[in-house]
C-alpha cells in the first residue's frame, strides 16, 4: 500500500503521528510539504521564521530521505489551490491514503475540511490526527459540557484526566519501499529575501538541536524555572518555543521528559517542572480557545463588549513603540531583543503588550500582528491569548484595572538594569539607579528620547475607556 503525508507544522520524524501511522501500514510513503509565500504574507508569519522553517525543512528532507520517503515541495498560491496539488499527487503516485496533522485556525480547520471532502470525493482515504495537543480539542469540558474559558480549572481537568498511556510515543522507524522519485528540496525556489535582523545563529534548526535544547535544560536549569523565569537577563527558559511553534519538537515528547525528572508527577514534585509542564499546558489552553471560540481567529475579541472600545491611533506613537523608542527603558530594550533575536522574554511580552493596549490605549490586533510578523516562534493560537490576556479583552484576561506599570516592572525583574544595558547601546554607562527611568539631562547626553507619555494620565484614560463599554 502507499500512502502520502502531508507535513504542515510538524517538520519532524518523532512523535509525528501522521508519519508514524503512514509507516505502520504502508509499504511506500511518499511526503509532501506546499510552501506558499503569500499564505505567509497574509497570516503575517514573520520573515525570520520563513527562514527557520526552510532550514528545517532542509533537515527533515534529509531524516525522510534515509527512510526512502522523498519530501516533495510544491509552490502554492495560497489555501485555495490545496486540494487540487493534493489530488494530483496522489493520483499521479496510484496512492490511496493521505495523511496529515491538525492545525488550529479557522482558515487551517476550512482548508482541510475542504481538502477531506475533495480527496474523500476521489475515493481517497484522509486520516487526521492531533499532535500539538494531549488531548483532542474540545474534549476537556466542563461538567456541563461546555470549554473551559478560565485556565486554572482546565488545568484541573487536564490532570484528572491524564494518564501515562498519552505519552506512548516511542516508535522505531524502518526504511520503506524506495519510490521511483526523489526529493526536489535542492532544486525548488523558495524565492525568499531575507528581510529580517535576527542572529540566526541563535536558533539551529533541527530535531537533534531541538532535543538537546530540551534536555540540557532539564538537566539543571529547569529547576530553577520557578524562581528564574521572570528576569530578563537570566538565561531561564528553554528557549524552544521556536521549535514548539514549528514542530520541531512536540509538546508530549516535552512532557514526557519532564515527567521523568519528577518521578511521574504533574501537580506535586520539583516546583521549576511542574511550573514548566504548566507552561506546556498553557499553550493547549490557547489552542482549545480558538478551536472552541472561532471567533477568536478571525480578528475578534473573546470578550465581544469590548468590540465597543475607542482605541485611539497615533502614528508617531506607534513608530516608537515598533522602533524600542518610546522613552521608557524596559519597553524599548524588549523591543530591540525582539528585533535582533526574533524572540522576546514573556514576562516582557505581557508588559510590553499592556504598554501598547492600556497606556497607549492602542489595538491590540495591530500589536498583535506585528509580533507575529517578526517573532521565530509565533504561533498564532498562543500569540493572540497572549495579547487578549494583556488587553483584557480575551478569555482568563487581566482585569481591565490591572495595569502594569513599566517602571515598576522594570525595577522587580531587571533591577540592575543589565538586561537594558545590554539592548539599548546608548544606556549601557547609566548608573543603576536612574536606568530605569533617566533624568531628562541624562536623556540628552546619552541621545535617548523622552517618554511618549505620561503614565499616570494614561492609566486613567485606558480605565475611562473600559469602564464606559462595560456598563453600558
Amino acid at each position: 500500500m502507499k500512502s502520502l503525508v502531508w507535513f504542515r507544522a510538524d517538520l519532524r520524524i518523532d512523535d509525528n503521528p501522521a508519519l508514524r501511522e503512514a509507516c505502520k501500514l504502508s509499504d511506500e510513503v511518499h511526503a509532501v510539504y506546499i510552501y506558499s509565500a503569500m499564505q505567509n504574507e497574509e497570516h503575517s508569519e514573520a520573515n525570520c521564521k520563513t527562514e527557520f522553517i526552510i532550514n528545517n525543512l532542509k533537515l527533515l528532507q534529509e531524516s525522510l530521505d534515509e527512510l526512502n520517503i522523498p519530501l516533495i515541495i510544491f509552490d502554492s498560491e495560497g489555501f485555495h489551490d490545496n486540494p487540487k496539488i493534493l489530488l494530483e499527487y496522489v493520483e499521479n503516485h496510484s496512492i490511496n491514503n493521505v495523511y496529515l496533522n491538525n492545525q488550529f485556525g479557522a482558515d487551517e480547520e476550512q482548508r482541510d475540511k475542504r481538502v477531506e471532502e475533495h480527496l474523500k470525493a476521489n475515493r481517497i482515504n484522509v486520516h487526521t490526527f492531533d499532535e500539538k495537543v494531549v488531548f483532542a480539542p474540545g474534549t476537556i469540558l466542563t461538567g456541563d459540557g461546555r470549554p473551559y474559558s478560565v485556565f486554572t480549572p482546565f488545568k484541573r481537568r487536564w490532570i484528572e484526566n491524564f494518564n501515562l498511556d498519552l505519552l506512548d510515543i516511542e516508535f522505531a522507524y524502518t526504511q520503506k519501499k524506495p519510490p521511483s522519485l526523489n526529493s526536489n528540496f535542492s532544486e525548488f525556489n523558495f524565492n525568499f529575501k531575507k528581510s529580517h535582523n535576527v542572529d540566526m545563529s541563535l536558533w539551529p534548526a533541527g530535531e537533534s538541536e531541538a532535543l538537546l535544547r530540551l534536555n540540557t535544560y532539564l538537566d539543571k536549569e529547569i529547576f530553577k524555572y520557578a524562581q528564574d523565569r521572570n528576569d530578563p537577563i537570566i538565561d531561564g527558559t528553554s528557549r524552544l518555543s521556536a521549535y514548539l511553534a514549528s514542530g520541531i519538537i512536540s509538546p508530549k515528547r516535552c512532557i514526557l521528559e519532564a515527567l521523568k525528572i519528577n518521578n511521574f508527577q504533574l501537580d506535586s514534585g520539583e516546583k521549576g517542572v511542574v511550573k514548566w509542564i504548566d507552561e506546556i499546558i498553557w499553550r493547549e489552553f490557547y489552542k482549545n480557545i480558538m478551536f472552541s471560540f472561532p471567533r477568536v481567529s478571525k480578528n475578534k475579541p473573546f470578550q465581544e463588549y469590548t468590540n465597543n472600545i475607542s482605541w485611539r491611533y497615533d502614528e508617531k506613537e506607534f513608530q516608537a513603540w515598533k522602533n524600542g523608542k518610546t522613552g521608557f527603558p524596559i519597553i524599548d530594550s524588549a523591543m530591540k531583543q525582539l528585533e535582533s533575536e526574533g524572540w522576546m522574554h514573556n514576562r516582557l511580552r505581557m508588559v510590553v503588550a499592556m504598554f501598547f493596549t492600556k497606556n497607549m490605549l492602542h489595538d491590540w490586533r495591530l500589536g498583535e500582528a506585528f509580533f507575529m510578523e517578526n517573532l521565530i516562534d509565533g504561533d498564532f493560537s498562543s500569540n493572540n491569548g497572549g495579547w487578549q490576556w494583556s488587553s483584557s479583552t480575551g478569555t482568563d484576561a487581566a482585569p481591565y484595572f490591572r495595569i502594569f506599570n513599566p517602571l515598576t516592572q522594570s525595577k522587580n525583574f531587571d533591577s540592575n538594569g543589565l538586561f537594558i544595558k545590554k539592548h539599548i547601546i546608548e544606556l549601557s554607562d547609566v548608573d543603576k539607579s536612574e536606568i530605569h527611568d533617566p533624568s531628562e539631562s541624562t536623556r540628552k547626553i546619552c541621545n535617548y528620547p523622552s517618554q511618549i507619555l505620561d503614565l499616570k494620565q494614561s492609566r486613567l484614560r485606558a480605565i475611562e475607556a473600559f469602564n464606559r463599554v462595560k456598563n453600558t
